[in-house]
This record gives structure tokens, sequence and C-alpha cells, in this order.
């Protein structure tokens, strides 16, 4: 390699180990999601929105990035509307959320400087302007866009009557007390403000315009400044709306526990009826029951009735057919149970009992040769024991 040759090497490798350096400080780069800011001695000289190979004065100048794309914002914690009364005296809570971006990156670092105080100034407007809007429209405005019919909606009818069992028919009309007691419950039984199908609140204004007009006072805000020249920030808010509304705890434990009460008491009253109910049955039971007895009994007297009757006109159809014989039978039994083994009678001489023992004749007497030879001894020293009896005398 001659001399020349080598010196015009050494003049590249000088001039490349100055150009690298010197090109870190001069060219910068700029990608799709983000925007940049020259800036000389903390003033903006220069914006670029575009991507690509950019340009900047070496020592001097200092390259400020912004994002390009939108930013989110939503209320968390203490950036929650809490206690946002309406305009019907409802207190509730509102969370909010808008989306912004970054259109002038010159004016914005200019007036806002970093993306963390244009969010702030952001949150600060939006909470700001819906708060004021919100506390002059009713909550039916605040939380549906028209009064169309409601698809679902709580709500409990009265009087809170029982479906009729399977016992009770088609034509089974309530009772006078059914009717009083459905009357009071009607009266006594604490119904919560529910709104019932197709009687929604008429809608003036709407959710979607209360939106809509809280985004255009950002808006305007948000073009002007402090001193309220009409040059902006360098931002625009793209849109703005409500995440959540929700009633504060107070008010939303006092409604579940009115909501609780008024439930309990639906209980208490299904409860009544249920044990009202079942104690009419119960009656109804107990009276089908003696009813039922008392048919069987009525029958049962009946059949033994007219069995008595039959016995009686078969003995009368016996008497009427043996006639003096059946009544012989009858006196005979009647004697044997009057007369015993120690009864002593005194009967006059026209008695008909006198009568039967006078006709019944004395038993033969039995040969000497049948009677035993015990009875017979004792038989003939009854005899010599005995004094003879005197004759009775003759008649005259």
């Amino acid at each position: 390699m001659s001399s020349a040759q080598r010196a015009t090497l050494v003049v590249l490798i000088l001039l490349l180990l100055l150009i690298v350096p010197l090109g870190r400080s001069v060219l910068f780069t700029v990608n799709e999601r983000e925007l940049a800011v020259v800036l000389r001695f903390g003033e903006p000289v220069a914006s670029y929105t575009d991507p690509g190979l950019k340009l900047k004065m070496p020592l001097v100048d200092e390259v400020r990035r912004l994002p390009k794309t939108h930013q989110f914002w939503t209320g968390a914690g203490s950036e929650i509307l809490v206690d946002l009364p309406t305009a019907d005296g409802k207190k509730i809570e509102v969370t909010p959320w808008a989306i912004w971006k970054i259109t002038d990156p010159e004016r914005f670092v200019s007036v806002l400087r970093t993306v963390e105080i244009a969010e702030s100034r952001v949150k600060d407007f939006v909470r700001s302007e819906m708060r004021d809007v919100i506390t002059g429209n009713i909550l039916a405005e605040v939380v549906r866009s028209s009064d169309r019919e409601l698809t679902y909606t709580f709500q409990v009818e009265l009087p809170l009557a029982l479906e009729p069992t399977e016992e009770s028919g088609p034509g089974d009309e309530p009772s006078a007390g059914e009717k009083q007691g459905a009357t009071q419950a009607e009266e006594t039984v604490p119904v919560p403000a529910v709104r019932q199908p197709g009687a929604a609140e008429k809608i003036d204004v709407g959710r979607e315009k209360i939106v809509e007009k809280i985004k255009e006072a950002v808006q305007r805000r948000l073009a002007a400044t402090e001193e309220g020249d009409q040059i902006g920030r360098g931002i625009e808010l793209v849109d703005v709306g409500i995440a959540k509304i929700d009633f504060v705890d107070a008010v939303r434990e006092a409604a579940f526990e009115r909501l609780i009460a008024f439930m309990q008491s639906i209980a208490a009253r299904y409860t009544n009826e249920g044990q009202r109910r079942k104690q009419e049955i119960l009656n109804k039971t107990d009276f089908e029951v003696q009813k039922i007895e008392g048919e069987g009994k009525g029958k049962s007297n009946k059949i033994r009735g007219d069995v008595e009757a039959e016995i009686i006109q078969k003995y009368a159809e016996a008497i009427k057919e043996t006639g003096e014989f059946y009544n012989f039978i009858r006196t005979l039994e009647a004697y044997k149970k009057a007369v015993g083994s120690n009864t002593r009678l005194v009967l006059t001489t026209d008695s008909e009992m006198f009568k039967l023992l006078k006709a019944i004749p004395p038993a033969p007497a039995l040969p000497p040769e049948a009677i035993p030879a015990e009875e017979a001894s004792t038989e003939t020293l009854a005899t010599e024991n005995t004094p003879a009896a005197e004759a009775p005398p003759a008649s005259p």
C-alpha cells in the first residue's frame, strides 16, 4: 500500500470516528406510535407527527417523545364522584371515564408539559362538568336514554292471593273474611317504590344527551387557556362516558333493608295464609269424618231396627203357628228363672202356677229291686224312726 492510500485510509477512519458520535447527536427516529418535540434551551422549536428519521442540532437540542395513541382514563378510588345528588333528591356514586389524545405536540409541551399533567387536567374538567350536569337532572334521565317500556322490572302485585288449590273448584269465591284480609293486607303491607311495566317516567333528555352535553363542555374548556384564550392546550377529548352509577352505601343499605322487610312481610303473609288454609282443611276433614261416622251410625241403627223388627215378626209368626205350646214353653222358662232351690212360694188356689203344679202327676214308685242297697237301708231306717201318723178323723 502506497503512502497516499495509507493517508486516505487514515482520513476516512478519522471522519468515521467523528461522524458516528455526531450522528447520534444529530439524527433521531420517530416511530408510528409516538410524537416528537424538539426543545432548544427548554422551548419547543419543532415537532414531528410522522414516523421516520429526523434531524436536530447537536448538544443544544433535546427530543421529547409523546404518545400518539389515544389515552384512556377512568375514575378510581377518590376520583369517583360520591354523594352526588340528582334533581329528584337521589344520592348516587358515578364512575366517569374519558378518552383523549394529543393533537398539537408543541402547544401541548408549552402549556401542559407532561402527560400526567394533561391527564389530571382532563380528569378535573370531566368530573367538574359531570357533577354540574348530573345534579341538574333526575335519576331516570341519567340512567335511561329513552322512555321505552322496560323489559324487566321488579314488581309485586297486591293483594297477595295464593293460587287456587286442587280441592277448590273454578267457581269457588273467596269468603267475606278472605276479602277483608286481602284488603287489610293491601293497606298494611309496605310496598317499595318499584316501577311497573309501561309506567316509566317520560324521558326528555336522556343519558346520551347528558353525556354529549358533558363532552361538549369539556372540549370547550380544553380548547381555552386559563386566561380564556381560544388557542387550546394541544389535546382533544375524544369521548367521555359513565362507567357505573350506583347508590351511596347508606342509601343502598337502607334500600336493601326496606326490601328485606318487605319480602319478610310477604313471607309472613304467605305463612299465615298457609296456616289458615291448613286449619280450614283440618276443620273440613273433621267435619267430613263426623258426617261419615254419623251416617254410618244412622245406617247401623236402621239395619239393627230392621233386624229386630224382623225377629219380632218371626216370633209373632212362630207364636201364631205353635199356639198354646209356645206359651207353655215360655211359661216354664219363666218359672225356671223365677224359682230357685230355696224359693218359698205362697200361692193361691186360683193361681196359674198352682194349677200347673197341681196338675203334674206324681212320679211312679220304683220297685224294691231297682232301689240300690244303700238307699233301701236308708229308707227302712227312716221308716222305723218315724212315728206312725195318726189317722185322720173320719168325716161325719
